[in-house]
């Protein structure tokens, strides 16, 4: 990655706060109230597991009547739940699911950083053993919207928020990490957990790039089977282009050209060549966990205000 693009990602205005919370209570709440107030956006009545009682399930967006905007402090986000709470006559809360989100106001920064999301997101994927992972696409235009994974207690998504608004957000794009059967309290979630697990998701950089070969080459060797005029694509160039965003280091496309049956300086000639007539961005491990460490600092900095 550039210098100046990385610089650019760590010096752009991110906007950092929890979007909607979930969670349960055992108190005897004003269902009606609950049903009208602004916050609540759905509050349901369960069985309690292996006890004669009900508990109260409430979905929670604290950031209504904001203007979209989200409160980017914690102390904020504390406070709001505190009224919330004490107008509902809730005690007693239980944590189920937390959404931390990353918004930015700058219109190019989804388009620019669509590649990097994906190597983090690949990553959380290989890290949680995700089998639930997608990249969706606009119907008519065929342009990414959104990338995401699902595993369990986990989600991560990175997404167009113009596109997912309807223009209706003051934001553009928006990275969120959510923890969906929450075991702690907010705090050690995400300033102990999800900075972990951050971390770990760096040691996945390498089978990322080895995961992504096997099924890129899976892909063009099954094309190539077909005769000339049914291909999907005309030639190994045609196809890399059609991929660039999923390779992401000069050792990964060498990898990929010695398991297509180039020769290994051919190999090392296509390499060198191809980022000369084409357009494509190389990743490196250090790129990676400069934008992790960046992360952290800023999660850190939320629940600091």
């Amino acid at each position: 990655m550039k210098k100046g693009k990385k610089q650019r990602y760590c010096n752009t205005e991110t906007l950092v706060g929890i979007h909607t919370v979930s969670g349960t209570t055992e108190n005897n709440i004003d269902l009606v109230q609950a049903d009208y107030s602004d916050y609540i956006s759905s509050c349901s009545l369960k069985k309690v597991r292996n006890k004669d009682q009900q508990e109260v399930c409430l979905r929670i967006n604290p950031n209504k009547k904001r203007m979209g905007y989200i409160m980017e402090s914690y102390s904020e986000f504390q406070e709001k739940m505190k009224k919330i709470f004490t107008k509902l006559r809730v005690k007693d809360f239980r944590w189920r699911r937390v959404d931390l989100s990353f918004n930015t106001m700058n219109k190019c920064y989804f388009q620019d950083y669509r590649k990097l999301n994906r190597l983090l997101i690949a990553c959380f994927i290989n890290m949680t053993n995700a089998k639930n992972a997608y990249d969706t696409t606009d119907f008519w235009t065929g342009k990414t919207k959104s990338l995401a994974a699902k595993s369990g207690d986990l989600e991560i998504e990175f997404y167009d928020k113009q596109d997912e608004s309807q223009g209706k957000s003051p934001y553009y794009s928006r990275l969120e990490f959510r923890s969906v059967r929450m075991r702690h309290d907010v705090e050690y979630e995400f300033l102990n957990l999800w900075v972990k697990r951050l971390d770990r998701m760096l040691d996945e950089f390498v089978n990322v790039q080895d995961r992504y070969n096997q099924c890129l080459a899976e892909v063009y060797l099954e094309d190539l089977k077909k005769q000339k005029k049914d291909r999907e694509f005309l030639s190994l160039n045609s196809f890399l282009l059609s991929r660039t965003e999923c390779v992401f280091t000069r050792k990964q496309l060498l990898d990929l050209f010695l398991m297509l049956g180039i020769e290994k300086e051919k190999a090392k000639n296509r390499v060198y060549n191809f980022p000369k007539s084409y357009s494509i961005e190389f990743i490196s491990k250090k790129d990676l966990e400069d934008i992790v460490r960046d992360i952290q600092s800023k999660i850190r900095e939320y629940f600091s205000k």
